[in-house]
């Protein structure tokens, strides 16, 4: 997966760049992890290979705002991504390289430290998401048929982020406790 498809698929309506950063913080943060570091030279980029436009608007805090969208050039960039089928095994995770190494930490305190506070940090995560999954389906009483075709497909995103965030939760229970047991040893 890439980040220049992803925003290919995001400025398929318009948005600033600063529009694309919430989206990542606050739709893809199950699955994607971008800084405004790695989006504006991402976004020149596609603006500079024809596959997005860029136009100037004026701003209410400032300098003009640039405004984003993916170009038909863009969109069968897009189409030929998804039609490439799944991408597999190219997930990034952090806490997981961490935790293959707490070993080189010099106590188990230290270690304990660090699993409990990525068990804070999972359980926040989990709970956001099951925020977003209570309100959809507050206002779907038929939840998920009865979302339109283009919540639908976020949606599955969102299922499977509660379930993945919610084994994560488990597993570092079970990690502390582990780590407990050996300590007690």
């Amino acid at each position: 997966m890439s980040l220049k498809h992803i925003l290919l698929g995001v400025l398929q309506r318009p948005k600033s760049g600063y529009d694309v950063k919430q989206m990542f913080d606050h739709v893809f943060s199950n699955f994607w992890a971008a800084k405004l570091s790695q989006i504006y030279p991402q976004l020149k980029k596609l603006t500079d290979e024809g596959l997005l436009t860029v136009q100037e608007t004026p701003s209410d805090k400032g300098p003009n705002k640039k405004i984003y969208q993916t170009t038909a050039a863009g969109k069968l960039a897009l189409i030929a991504w998804l039609t490439d089928g799944p991408m597999i095994h190219t997930e990034k995770l952090a806490y997981l390289a961490q935790t293959y190494f707490l070993g080189s930490l010099d106590n188990d305190q230290q270690r304990l430290k660090f699993l409990q506070d990525l068990l804070m940090r999972m359980r926040e995560w989990h709970q956001a998401l099951v925020s977003i999954q209570v309100q959809t389906k507050l206002r779907y009483p038929n939840y998920p048929h009865d979302l339109s075709e283009e919540e639908f497909y976020p949606n599955l995103t969102l299922m499977l982020g509660v379930k993945k965030v919610g084994a994560n939760v488990e597993w570092v229970e079970e990690s502390i406790e582990l780590l407990r047991a050996r300590m007690n040893e």
